[in-house]
């Protein structure tokens, strides 16, 4: 199998991160997407919401997509906690990555990641073995050149071949940062994320602070 691994805060999940899915999945010839929420343990990245919700937002949204098969007919996306189970300092994506791989040792693995995450990231953990030893499929964001942000670090251009590279088709201007905001100042994010997921925000009181 061709499987796509896909890590975000998922803070909270958006229709954008379920476009991105499924096109990565039709355009890369992809059998399943797993999506993985960050832990809050990490030190890089502050959570705006516990990981109890994050998780039970991420679970709703994927049971509207239930509909969505492979070519075996099953299904093509779901959901793994291995960062958020994660004790401190194995949340690296490397660390995830090396766990997908004892998963899953004869399929084909891909992290899926937007080309903003390119800055930055020959100084992730364990940032060598990663480039090295996995592929990536990177989505084009605007103001982030792939191509040159690549040619720039040498690093990942020493690593080029791993990176393939989603150029035309990909962008959405969905945030969780905007959808955060709306909801913070009373405004209307419907038709952003899915119905259950925003009652389900409604009923927490998530975001409101």
């Amino acid at each position: 199998m061709r499987i796509g691994i896909y890590g975000s805060s998922f803070d909270p999940i958006t229709y954008s991160h379920l476009f991105t899915a499924a096109t990565v999945a039709h355009r890369r010839r992809l059998d399943k997407v797993i999506f993985v929420p960050c832990s809050s343990k990490r030190h890089d990245k502050k959570m705006q919401t516990d990981d109890v919700h994050r998780l039970r937002m991420l679970e709703l949204a994927l049971a509207t997509c239930q509909n969505k098969t492979n070519s075996m007919g099953n299904p093509l996306f779901e959901i793994s906690t291995v960062e958020m189970t994660a004790l401190p300092g194995e949340t690296y994506t490397y660390d995830t990555m090396i766990h997908m791989r004892k998963k899953y040792p004869t399929d084909e693995l891909f992290f899926i990641m937007g080309s903003d995450l390119l800055t930055g990231m020959s100084n992730w953990g364990n940032a060598e073995k990663l480039l090295s030893e996995f592929h990536f499929i990177v989505m084009s964001r605007e103001g982030y050149p792939t191509a040159d942000l690549i040619a720039e670090d040498a690093l990942l251009r020493n690593n080029d071949e791993h990176f393939h590279i989603m150029s035309k088709g990909i962008n959405m201007g969905i945030s969780s940062t905007y959808i955060r905001d709306e909801i913070r100042k009373g405004g209307d994010p419907s038709f952003l994320l899915p119905d259950e997921c925003l009652k389900y925000i409604y009923e927490q009181g998530i975001y409101r602070g």
